[in-house]
Order: C-alpha cells, then structure tokens, then sequence
C-alpha cells in the first residue's frame, strides 16, 4: 500500500479526508498527518510518505511554498494541491515545483478515485493508462493465492453488483487492508483498478458479441451511472462504446 500525509489547518476538513475509504480501496494508507504547515516538512522528511496531500491556503506557508519547500529539501514523493474554486490560478508554479496534481473543493468520490488511480500509475512507474490484455492476467487462475482466487471468482461472477472493499472484506470476513495487499502482491493492482479493468472487459466483449443497447449493458457492468461509464469506457479504449462496437471485430478480439 502507498502512504500519504495530509496537511491541512482545519481540523475538520484534514478528518474527512483521512476518513475517506476511497483511500484504502484505492490502496493507500495514512502516513501522518499535520494540522500546523511550518511542521510538515519536517513530520514528512521523518516518514517520507510516497504522497503528500496539502491544502493550498493555509497561514504561514501556503501549499505551494510548503512544496517548494519539500523539494528543496530532497523529498522525491508525489505532493497533491487542494484548493477552492477559482483560486488556483495564483499557485502555476505549482507544477514548475514538479507537482502531481490537484483537486478543487468540494472534492468528490469520483474526482478523488480517479486521481488516486492515475497516482498510482505514477508511484508504480507505470506511466500510461492500464488496459487488458487478450489474455486476461487478470483471471482467478492467474494467483498462488487461494483467497484472492476466491474474491476474484465471486467478483466476475457478480459484475453486476456494488461492489467496495467493505462489502467485500464483510463477506469474505477479511481486514480491508489485508484484501489491498493482496491484490497488491499477487496482481500488482488495486482493488478498484481491478474491478474497473474487468468491468471494462466485460462491456467490451458485450459490445460485440451482442446487441443490446450500451445504457443495459453499462447496467450488467455494474454502473447505474450512464454517463459515467461512457467517460470510463473511453478512457480505457480511446473511443465511445458506440464507436467499439461498430470496428471491426480481429481474429485476435
């Protein structure tokens, strides 16, 4: 699992992003945490966090001076703004700094599990965007690990249902951290990756095999949201469901 350390002067806004479970789905953990900005450098040159999660306007040092800061110092990890609408257009040296990337309050679910994935591209050297292979890596049968064989097998067989790292650490009686480590270990992913890239599969492979219409067959993916899984489907393979279906199908599909 990565690490992150948030640094945020309001108590309570710092407490729900640490509550959030989007983190521990998406394979991360706490790395500490600081309410004080003109502390953090120092809390985060101790623990070395693989990610720093820094509000952006916070007294006595900003989130980008906080940055400047770090990197001067040596720090290596990923470093995340969070700022208000509309002001961020005072923090551009930002990404001269070398930053990750930002999020603008209110930050929701979505906005936050796709940044989560995209960092963990990143940390994990992988620069590009995952996508299945034909032969998909990806199948219960491809683990030594008798328990995530099984979460695998339940999870293709079930598609269609809301699925979250709760749910399923309840129903197979796991710890939610010890289901992250193994899809960590056995397949070098995220729980959520993992269920984003079979989903995505298993639309595609609906998309050409049958005809029913996209808004079921996102349904039968598990995605209630249409709209949302259209954004998904054409981040995975570069073009609309509409637009898959309609090439040409190759021996190798």
């Amino acid at each position: 699992m990565y690490s992150i350390f948030f640094v945020d002067d309001e108590p309570l806004v710092l407490e729900s992003f640490m509550s959030s479970s989007v983190f521990l789905e998406c394979g991360y953990c706490g790395g500490g945490y600081s309410i004080n900005p003109l502390d953090a450098a120092q809390l985060i040159e101790k623990t070395n966090p693989d990610a720093v999660f820094t509000d952006l306007k916070m007294p006595g040092l900003s989130g980008v001076e906080l940055t400047e800061q770090l990197k001067r110092g040596g720090y290596c990890g990923e470093v995340v703004i969070i700022s208000a609408y509309g002001e961020f257009e005072e923090a551009r040296r930002f990404f001269k700094l070398g930053g990750f990337d930002y999020l603008t309050k209110p930050v929701s679910e979505q906005e936050l599990q796709k940044l989560l994935e995209k960092l963990s591209e990143k940390l994990s050297g992988k620069l590009s965007p995952e996508t299945l292979k034909t032969e998909d890596p990806f199948l219960p049968a491809a683990t030594v690990s008798r328990e995530l064989n099984a979460i695998a097998e339940y999870l293709h067989k079930n598609i269609a249902l809301k699925h979250s790292l709760e749910s399923i650490s309840e129903y197979f009686h796991f710890n939610p951290n010890y289901i992250c480590n193994l899809f960590a270990r056995h397949l070098g992913t995220t729980f959520v990756t993992y269920m984003k890239n079979i989903r995505m599969e298993e639309a595609a492979k609906l998309l050409q095999a049958t005809q029913k219409p996209v808004k079921e067959i996102a349904n039968l993916c598990g995605y209630k949201d249409y709209f949302y899984f259209c954004r998904v489907f054409r981040e995975t393979y570069a073009c609309t469901p509409t637009d898959y279906r309609e090439r040409p199908v190759s021996s190798g599909d």
